[in-house]
């Protein structure tokens, strides 16, 4: 392994995503390259970057549209989303910015441009309620017009080509991961598209065509065709292999697919007439690895065609080099926001273990040289998410310090087929964690771990927390960030739509799943943690709140507390990533002597 950057400088290395084709030629993107997330303008590739609207919050791309750039901004990490306008008709920076939403309560999400540029179908939350209206905004005035409001959670897909009807979604209040898709007009009318299926993660169409994605009779979610009436007529990627987005080009006669393909993704484009690959447009190869995505946005956000669909932009990572934006099917890149790949990283590999009851656990295992070393047992948020190969500089910290990292994907993870995902559900919900736990087991048995290092953010901090309690002489160090340490407490403080929202996953405190919420909460047996625990948090998270990592604080002696106020859901801005993971590298060094 080449010789690793200092932690400080690995973990400001900036990532491009967010692509947007501009009607210049150009893109407008997003980069971290000032330490959180900005908009830039690009007029070329390697050509240098302009920041647009400088801000010291979040200011992310939207859509171009004939009134200016759409941005979305939040402030202090409190995903609280609103949108702005911005002026970029001349040559500069571009001019001021201009509120379009004004409820600052309200978290404006799913924001889908109008065919003709002047309107935005969005879903949003009144003065922060927990039910989800679904509207269209006036770009120019400012109003939502309101097209459903009934209660509940529901998403924004798609605008019909006429601009005349919408593809939502509704989630299943009492099952995670189960929705209903439909197509609404202004009226309010709702027509129901694949009834039979359990989830449609996305509805789109190409031209005339409607297509989704859904795991309709299917362990796994694929790319079907749907006809006028909303039934299936063809299945046009039918895998064991969940498909992440599908963008059509502007002619509606190809669409670019991201398939999950385990530890990286396939990027394809098929012909919508044949549904073949189209091979004389494959992409030129990239390196190994994932279309980007974080907390605050889906593959799809990612991937964008240029008017005329001859080019295709991505942005595209590897586990050693951050996400940079490329044109295909040339391959050229455009951006250079983290420089080259970076040194002293490495690419994980696969690895299978037994857990308790007999079931093999994928998990990635990232190794310095293949010697015994003190290892990190890096859990996953979620629950419904995956380890993956995606780039990630606190792995590279741990990795240049001569530290392994093992990333269990335990029951409950996405990415291996809905009975898998569901193995966790309610009252199965510690079976995770023993198998979090076996993850440490398999490493000591393997001759692999000399040190065990539990670690995770958001539900990956409940799972830290959860072995810790279960197996506590397992673990040597723990690094616990923006965890969930009691379920009924965090039930009682997050947001309203988020409390409705994880009460499908988790159960309900208030009803038959309190008594097994509480069993599994770590705050309930916080007398049994041995390990020494760094807590990790943002004042301003509305997901878990930051009481979490407070009461957990002070139930485990000798715990050190770091939180963060400006920060939300996560470690975001470089300043701060620099501060607290570089706490936790020393924090871990000395409980092991390493």
């Amino acid at each position: 392994m080449t010789s690793p950057l200092p932690p400080g400088q690995l973990l400001s290395v900036a990532h491009a995503f967010r692509p947007l084709h501009s009607s210049t030629g150009g893109l407008w993107f997003a980069s971290d390259m000032p330490g959180f997330g900005q908009t830039y303008r690009l007029d070329g590739p390697d050509r240098f970057p302009v920041r647009l609207a400088a801000s010291q919050d979040r200011t992310l791309p939207v859509a171009e549209t004939p009134l200016g750039l759409l941005v979305r901004q939040d402030h202090g990490g409190n995903e609280t989303w609103q949108l702005a306008l911005l002026d970029v008709g001349g040559a500069g920076a571009g001019g001021g910015l201009r509120a379009v939403t004004h409820d600052p309560r309200a978290i404006h999400r799913d924001r889908v441009l109008s065919p003709d540029g002047r309107r935005v179908g969005l879903s949003f939350n009144p003065g922060g309620q927990s039910d989800w209206v679904l509207g269209v905004l006036d770009l120019e005035t400012g109003q939502i017009e309101r097209w459903l409001d009934r209660g509940g959670s529901w998403s924004w897909l798609a605008w019909s080509p006429d601009g005349a009807t919408a593809a939502v979604v509704e989630d299943v209040p009492t099952r995670s991961r189960h929705n209903r898709a439909y197509l609404l007009d202004r009226g309010g009318e709702l027509r129901q598209l694949l009834p039979d299926a359990v989830l449609v993660t996305d509805v789109t169409w190409a031209g005339d065509r409607l297509l989704a994605l859904t795991d309709l009779d299917r362990e796994f979610v694929g790319l079907v065709e749907l006809d006028a009436a909303g039934a299936l007529t063809r299945r046009l990627i039918d895998e064991e292999h969940d498909v992440l987005a599908a963008v059509p080009d502007p002619t509606g006669r190809r669409v670019a697919v991201v398939v999950n393909e385990g530890a990286y993704d396939s990027l394809r484009i098929l012909d919508l007439e044949t549904g073949q690959p189209q091979t004389e447009a494959e992409p030129a190869p990239l390196p190994p690895g994932l279309v980007y995505v974080d907390n605050s946005s889906t593959p799809a956000d990612h991937l964008a065609w240029n008017d005329d669909g001859t080019r295709l932009f991505v942005a595209w990572e590897s586990p050693t080099a951050p996400a940079e934006i490329y044109e295909l099917p040339t391959g050229t890149r455009w951006t250079r926001a983290g420089g080259d790949p970076i040194p002293g990283l490495v690419a994980p590999d696969n690895a299978t273990y037994r857990t308790f009851d007999g079931l093999e656990i994928p998990a990635l295992h990232y190794r310095v040289d293949g010697t015994p070393r003190p290892t990190v047992v890096f859990f996953h948020g979620g629950p419904a998410s995956q380890s993956r190969a995606h780039f990630n500089a606190v792995i590279g910290v741990w990795l240049g310090a001569g530290i392994d990292v093992l990333a269990p994907n335990v029951r409950g993870s996405t990415g291996y087929g809905r009975r898998y995902y569901e193995l966790d559900d309610k009252e199965l919900r510690w079976d995770s964690v023993r198998d979090g736990c076996a993850a440490g087991q398999w490493l000591r048995a393997e001759g692999a771990a000399t040190h065990l290092i539990a670690m995770g953010g958001s539900y990956g901090g409940f799972m830290t927390l959860a072995v810790l309690v279960e197996e506590p002489e397992l673990w040597d160090a723990a690094v616990d960030i923006v965890g969930v340490a009691d379920w009924h407490s965090f039930f009682a403080n997050t947001s309203g739509w988020r409390r409705a929202n994880r009460a499908a996953e988790y159960g309900d405190p208030a009803g038959p799943d309190g008594e097994f919420l509480a069993e599994f909460s770590p705050l309930r047996r916080a007398h049994r943690i041995q390990a020494p625990l760094l807590i990790i948090h943002g004042r301003n998270d509305v997901r878990v709140p930051v009481s979490e990592a407070v009461q957990i604080h002070d139930a485990a002696p000798g715990s050190e507390l770091l939180v963060l106020d400006d920060e939300g859901h996560g470690i975001i801005k470089h300043g701060n990533r620099v501060g607290v993971y570089g706490r936790a590298l020393e924090f871990v060094r000395e409980r092991i002597n390493a």
